[in-house]
């Protein structure tokens, strides 16, 4: 999720988070030239528009620049299709702009660039082509006739919660979503540029590790709702203590109320979570009023009560959604208490749009998780729950959560847990104790990270150096406890880098071969 040095550079040096908002408002304001898709066979963009949008200079074949419609955006050579846009981005270890002449025998009919170069196709220099991507992102937002553009950040659950609300608003109408992971400075202006004016509803997913970066990705989006699920610690490597966390995902609301017309913003944050009342503040300083919570505590507007694990592991969880003085019995295809919570803040969020229950119970009910996040599959005389898709200490502590409300013995196949700084060890540690107290009958861990957790969890506890060894011994205890007719459950999780997915395949291509 890391912006490239020059963008860092931009938003931590002379140019604040808050001057480039203000920058960009200007840019878009003395723009003359609105989108309109009449009279073209398929939607496109000029390159007057792309110049204005990002104040740069025509280069290249400027006579033709006038009647250059570009139909796509690209900065990969190989997914290049004809008609697009090359848009060079200079890494850390990459120069695009040693592809433009290939980008050009592809098909690309101009391109963006933030050096001199020579092109046999017009385009447009700029001082940042990566700065300029969200810039014309930020303007393509702005002439889309969208109803409401939903923002989602949180240390836990984004992309579940930006899931779910697809499923909620595509009920009602056509809704664009962050795809995959495309959360970061690279990947919401992506996103943004996918809109089209056939959408209603866009829900954007924003990540960050740093501060400043949910400041920059809502000021690109400007979206209609923002949403907090929740802060943890997660990343703190790069936010160096929970309350870096807290005040880096509050950013997200720097970006309400920043489109003249629209309707009041709408801030929807989580009532049990650190930060709340940080949030609160931060809300009432920027003028937001319209503030919407969730939670299990009395005082939330969306409350989640009498939630239960289904004694039917494959009908899910059940709780009590009460709000606006009525409560709705919900039962959910999914696991964990934490995903609840996400159902209660999508509902929230959909409420706010202006759905109604009648419209949202649908897309609720029928919603059974994202790939890699407590997907359960039935084992022997058990469950395998896959939640390997990335980990930090809260979310480990749900998913164990989740496993231990399941009737039968519990495993938990744990990866190390990346990106927690100078606390790593004790982080562990503490997961392992969490895990043991929790009652947890088997732990096997994996990663350099991880190596003393079996002495704080106790007995019962092991260490693997590969993954095919944890997944062999995984194996030869569920098949054990088959055998002697005992329930059994296994969770498997880790942060990304841990690579634990390949734990659950190897376990159930042995177990269900």
């Amino acid at each position: 999720m890391n912006m490239n040095s020059q963008s860092s550079k931009l938003l931590n040096g002379a140019e604040s988070a808050e001057a480039m908002v203000a920058s960009f408002q200007a840019q878009i304001n003395d723009s003359t030239k609105d989108f309109s898709t009449k009279d073209m066979t398929m939607f496109a963009w000029t390159l007057e528009q792309l110049r204005e949008s990002t104040d740069g200079e025509f280069i290249g074949p400027v006579s033709e620049a006038d009647t250059i419609r570009f139909t796509s955006i690209s900065t990969d050579t190989r997914t290049l299709q004809p008609g697009a846009l090359y848009i060079a981005i200079k890494g850390d270890n990459f120069d695009g702009h040693t592809f433009i002449e290939q980008a050009v025998q592809q098909g690309a009919v101009a391109v963006l660039v933030s050096e001199t170069v020579e092109s046999i196709v017009p385009g447009v220099e700029v001082d940042d082509t990566r700065i300029a991507l969200g810039q014309f992102a930020r303007w393509h937002r702005q002439q889309m006739p969208v109803k409401t553009l939903v923002a989602v950040t949180g240390s836990n659950g984004k992309t579940t919660t930006k899931t779910l609300l697809n499923s909620l608003f595509s009920q009602v109408g056509n809704t664009l979503a962050t795809e995959g992971n495309l959360n970061n400075d690279f990947g919401v202006p992506r996103t943004l540029l996918n809109i089209r004016p056939e959408h209603e509803f866009a829900i954007i997913e924003m990540g960050a590790n740093h501060p400043h970066e949910i400041a920059y990705l809502t000021a690109l989006a400007l979206p209609d709702i923002a949403m907090i699920n929740n802060a943890s610690g997660a990343h703190l490597e790069g936010f160096g203590s929970l309350q870096g966390v807290i005040n880096t995902k509050g950013e997200i609301f720097q970006g309400l109320n920043q489109i003249p017309g629209r309707n009041p913003g709408i801030a929807v944050i989580n009532t049990d979570s650190p930060g709340f009342t940080d949030w609160q503040q931060r809300l009432q300083k920027l003028a937001v009023t319209k503030v919407v919570t969730f939670g299990s505590k009395a005082s939330a507007q969306f409350r989640v009560e009498h939630f239960k694990t289904l004694d039917s592991v494959a009908s899910g969880i059940e709780f009590e959604l009460d709000f606006s003085d009525q409560k709705h019995l919900v039962t959910m295809p999914v696991l964990g208490f934490h995903n609840a919570m996400n159902a209660a803040a999508c509902v929230a969020v959909a409420i706010s749009a202006g759905l109604s229950w009648q419209q949202i119970l649908p897309g609720l009910v029928s919603f059974s998780g994202v790939s890699g996040r407590l997907q359960k599959t039935a084992i022997n005389n058990g469950w395998l729950i896959d939640d390997s898709y990335n980990a930090n200490p809260e979310s480990v502590k749900a998913g164990i959560d989740a496993l231990c409300s399941l009737p039968g013995q519990a495993v938990v196949c744990l990866g190390a847990m990346a990106e927690i700084g100078v606390g790593s060890a004790q982080a562990h540690r503490e997961i392992a104790e969490y895990a043991r107290d929790r009652g947890v009958y088997r732990l096997f861990v994996y990663g350099e990270a991880a190596k003393n957790m079996p002495d704080a969890f106790g007995e019962n506890s092991q260490f693997f150096n590969t993954h095919e060894a944890m997944a062999q011994t995984v194996v030869a205890t569920i098949t054990s406890a088959a055998e002697s007719q005992q329930k059994m459950n296994v969770l498997v999780k880790g942060s990304r880098s841990a690579k634990m997915e390949k734990v659950s395949q190897a376990i159930l291509n042995a177990l269900l071969a």
